[in-house]
């Protein structure tokens, strides 16, 4: 059972008009929704939507295009998100092309994402997301690195690694799971050589960790891809938290790219497109978190970048706990 299933309830009504007529779901939409915009409700219709009825069910919604910023456009933004996220193509689509433009008109925030899947989320698919928890046992670790010996090896004390990170390059990183409930480490490390990404395992940068943190955990890194690593930032977004619902489909992509532009330093305001870009010349790898006492964890996230040179490492390092 999904997410969506356990929370069908107070939609039942808008479900039970599709397919129907658009105009009776938008009147429905902004009766009920209007003062939710910005909520979790209307985004929770529209996971159930696409995951309840088939595409072509749906277009005739589409043909209805927002012409102002209510619940119906945010419906309908979160709609087209949806679908894209279940690996549906709707850049052929005229109705989804013309709600885009619309919505563009609008400022919506969603109004910048692709009408189809890019190279980094080839792996991507909201069909088979939903929330659980994970029991992690107890195992022997090796103790965490002493910093002062780890920066002694990558050069001299002026030439050491340094954050260089601002608080907003770390919100931007963090933005994946910015409903969570624990907090992050979410940096920019200049490291002061070329540094190959093997050289990450096992992974020496627990010295950049806060003592309590890297007291309790060590991380193990693998070489991973930029197509896995946008899915497991889509998927922790789009899923409920310990203490928060996900951002579903359209917000939990936005906040996948926004993460990953955080990551690889892309200029604020690129397009997905071009985050794309950036982000397939830097190496990415995915951290094994190993905790030193039991515990019952909802999710843990550890994802490192590596730049083209090997001289700058971005890092996210959280988990969300009950």
């Amino acid at each position: 059972m999904t997410v969506h299933e356990r929370r069908g309830g107070p939609h039942e009504r808008a479900l039970a008009r599709v397919p129907g007529d658009a105009a009776s779901l938008a009147e429905l939409v902004r009766d009920q929704y209007a003062n939710e915009r910005q909520g979790g409700r209307v985004r929770d219709l529209a996971a159930l939507l696409a995951e309840r009825r088939r595409v072509h069910h749906l277009v005739p919604l589409l043909e209805h295009p927002p012409e102002e910023p209510d619940a119906w456009a945010e419906l309908v933004a979160c709609l087209i998100q949806e679908l894209v996220a279940r690996r549906r193509t709707l850049v052929r689509v005229p109705a989804a092309a013309r709600c885009a433009d619309a919505l563009r008109g609008l400022g919506h925030p969603l109004a910048g994402l692709p009408l189809k899947r890019t190279r980094g989320e080839r792996r991507m698919d909201a069909a088979v997301l939903g929330p659980g928890w994970t029991p992690r046992g107890e195992q022997a670790l090796p103790e965490p690195p002493e910093r002062d010996a780890w920066l002694a090896g990558r050069g001299s004390p002026d030439h050491a690694p340094r954050i260089v990170s601002t608080r907003e390059d770390e919100r931007r990183i963090a933005s994946a799971v910015e409903h969570w409930s624990a907090p992050e480490v979410a940096a920019v490390i200049e490291l002061p050589r070329r540094t190959d990404p093997q050289e990450l395992t096992p992974l020496e940068v627990n010295a950049f960790l806060p003592g309590a943190l890297s007291a309790q955990i060590a991380l193990y890194g693998a070489m991973t891809s930029l197509d896995t690593v946008v899915n497991e930032l889509f998927a922790v977004a789009y899923c409920d938290a310990s203490y928060s619902p996900g951002l579903r489909g359209g917000y939990g992509r936005l906040a996948a790219w926004q993460s990953v532009a955080g990551l690889v330093r892309a200029p604020a305001g690129a397009s997905v497109h071009r985050i794309n870009e950036l982000a397939a010349r830097w190496r990415w790898t995915m951290f094994r978190i190993i905790r030193r006492q039991p515990y019952w964890v909802y999710r843990e996230l550890a994802i490192g970048a590596l730049s083209p040179r090997g001289t700058v490492l971005s890092l996210l390092v959280t988990h969300d706990t009950d």
